[in-house]
């Protein structure tokens, strides 16, 4: 038994090094973006605002003297000790890159904890980390890619415990706080309620309590984001910030609005469409900023066609389809972007549909199409990161 848990330790240690390595390496080690660092040290100091507005941070709201950052601040939150003891002056980028090598850890964690064999569950990890354009995320850590990653460390949190003992009030909290990252996380809820259907439904005193200790969890956070939001602008939605930005209403992508039907046809080109700039010259095939087809940049993700029907299957469909619907409502479909990061809201389900897919042997295929995969995000991370080329 103890060497059984000497043996997992290695593997996390090893997924976790090796990760970083990588994503050290293939990083621009910092970023201008850097919103969450400035903020942890503005909450050291008391403070809800900013006060300096450096030129090229452009999504401050200006408000007496302050300024306000736009977006959920729980990657704030978690900087707030490294700041403490490393200064202001430290790297989001850095930062960025501790996290995201530990959220292939938790992915390993709980795909174990599901009927597929230790190979596939590794595959699928080293999919998620080297094969989407998570790789691409982590490696920059700017404002909008951190806020990825930190809410994709809660949410699988979340779903190892749903593989776990279901505490239900630790669900909900660290989906609350994957909330507070990036908000439209909370639309994953249908996965939660559908996968552990048996302690909700049918509605009887015992469910309908489990809803109530769930909803808690969850409400803390959406209450504390709601007296953030007005402690800052006096109101509380988590869209009331976004309507604040100095001159975003008068930009082409909100023309629609900020949430609107009209806004689908430009997710689902993204998503689905969208392909690189081909040329004829050097360097022949150019990354566009403003998307990529998923299929394209994670070509492996067509194995989750071949999960088998069940209820694991159904759950994982139904946060994918509610997350990126709501999510294809927003004015912007990603932009800045390696493929189409918005579905990194909805990533883990699509790596444990993968991980479905390779099934309990994998074929030739499984290894060509993660080799393939792999070598595209090692495309796009060396085109944008080292040689600065891309198209928009």
């Amino acid at each position: 038994m103890r060497k059984n848990k000497l043996n997992v330790f290695l593997i996390f240690f090893l997924i976790f090094i090796i990760t970083f390595f990588i994503y050290f390496i293939t990083s621009p080690k910092n970023t201008y973006f850097d919103y969450f660092t400035r903020l942890a040290y503005a909450f050291i100091n008391h403070r809800l605002y900013l006060t300096e507005h450096p030129s090229w941070l452009s999504e401050l709201i200006p408000i007496g003297g302050g300024y306000f950052v736009v977006y959920p601040p729980m990657p704030a939150v978690l900087l707030v000790p490294f700041v403490i003891f490393l200064g202001a002056g430290i790297s989001q980028t850095i930062f960025s890159i501790l996290i995201g090598s530990i959220n292939p850890v938790i992915l390993y964690s709980l795909l174990t904890r599901i009927k597929i064999t230790t190979k596939t569950a590794l595959i699928a990890t080293v999919f998620f980390a080297f094969g989407t354009n998570y790789w691409f995320l982590s490696s920059i850590g700017s404002a909008w890619y951190l806020a990825h990653i930190v809410a994709i460390f809660f949410l699988l949190l979340a779903i190892r415990e749903t593989f776990g003992k279901q505490r239900l009030l630790l669900i909900g909290l660290l989906l609350g706080a994957s909330f507070w990252s990036r908000s439209t996380i909370i639309f994953t809820l249908p996965f939660f309620l559908f996968y552990m259907k048996g302690k909700f439904w049918p509605l009887k005193k015992d469910s309908f309590q489990n809803l109530i200790i769930l909803a808690l969890g969850i409400g803390f956070f959406v209450f504390l984001d709601g007296i953030y939001n007005y402690l800052r602008f006096q109101k509380i939605s988590p869209l009331s910030p976004y309507e604040m930005v100095p001159d975003l209403q008068k930009t082409e992508a909100m023309r629609k609005g900020l949430l609107s039907f009209a806004n689908i046809p430009k997710h689902i080109d993204v998503m689905f469409l969208r392909l690189p700039k081909i040329q004829n010259s050097w360097p022949y095939v150019i990354p566009s900023l403003y998307g990529m087809a998923i299929w394209f940049t994670s070509p492996a993700i067509i194995l989750i066609f071949r999960a088998k029907k069940t209820l694991l299957m159904f759950a994982c469909w139904t946060a994918i389809i509610t997350t990126f619907f709501m999510i294809s409502l927003w004015a912007e479909a990603g932009f800045s972007q390696f493929g189409y990061r918005l579905a990194q809201d909805f990533m883990p389900f699509i790596i444990i549909l993968v991980a479905l897919g390779i099934g309990q042997k994998p074929g030739k295929i499984v290894y060509f199409l993660l080799l393939i995969s792999i070598l595209i995000n090692l495309w796009g991370v060396i085109m944008i990161n080292f040689l600065n080329t891309w198209v928009i």
